[in-house]
């Protein structure tokens, strides 16, 4: 995978990717202060672990339930992943829009 493809994911996705181990309190906190200003889940303050948790492991229902077991599937696949492994696994499971699943369908369908 290129390095700036890997940056451009952690700039936009999250910043602190190298300096956790799956979870960021100060996300999470953040995200906790405006869903409950707010009265509903709108933020989620997920790392790239946490989403590659929940587009591998789990639904994309917004609840707390979920998003509590999106932290400890987080935690464990830090624990067993490095991270170059995280960010790979991810950038193969994320959806890009039209159908196309992965940074590889993506460019074939986008830079065809």
């Amino acid at each position: 995978m290129p390095l700036f493809l890997e940056n451009l994911f952690i700039v936009t996705e999250n910043q602190k990717f190298h300096d956790h181990a799956g979870v960021d309190l100060s996300g999470i906190s953040r995200a906790l202060l405006i869903n409950s200003q707010n009265k509903t889940i709108e933020q989620g303050g997920s790392t790239i672990t946490q989403q590659l948790a929940r587009n591998v492991y789990l639904s994309h229902d917004r609840t707390y339930n979920r998003k509590l077991s999106e932290l400890i599937y987080a935690y464990q696949i830090e624990r067993k992943k490095s991270k170059p492994e995280i960010m790979e696994l991810y950038l193969n499971a994320i959806y890009f829009s039209n159908g196309a699943y992965g940074i590889e369908a993506a460019s074939q369908y986008y830079l065809k």
